[in-house]
């Protein structure tokens, strides 16, 4: 039997995907579990189909305006029934998960206020 400290382990290395929103985006998990955006405007996203064990995560990154809202699909479910209210700050950047339960998404804030300049 080995050692915790002879094991060797494996990275895992996700599929990212890079764009601009605009007003409305749709999150494809087919094409990638990471999902690096940059709000251009208010934007109403659009989740693909639920299927259990399903996940993926955003990187929502203000544009050089900032103030950028978002309007979740009505398929999320937040802890306590309340979407979180994402940073404004311009060239700010929050995370927000999302794994699928079968039915709904279950969405959880990673972090906020990132600066990833």
């Amino acid at each position: 039997m080995k050692h915790l400290s002879e094991q060797v382990f494996t990275a895992i290395r996700e599929t990212v995907v890079t764009a601009n929103t605009g007003t409305a985006y749709t999150v494809d998990g087919a094409k990638g579990t990471i999902f690096d955006l940059t709000l251009t405007g208010n934007c109403a996203f659009t989740f693909l189909a639920a299927t259990s064990g399903g996940q993926f995560t955003l990187l929502l990154k203000q544009d050089g305006t900032g103030s950028r809202t978002v309007t979740w699909p009505s398929s999320v479910r937040w802890p306590g029934g309340t979407a979180p209210v994402i940073t404004a700050t311009a060239g700010r950047t929050d995370v927000v998960s999302f794994v699928c339960d079968g039915t709904y998404w279950l969405g959880f804030l990673g972090g906020q206020n990132f600066n990833r300049a």
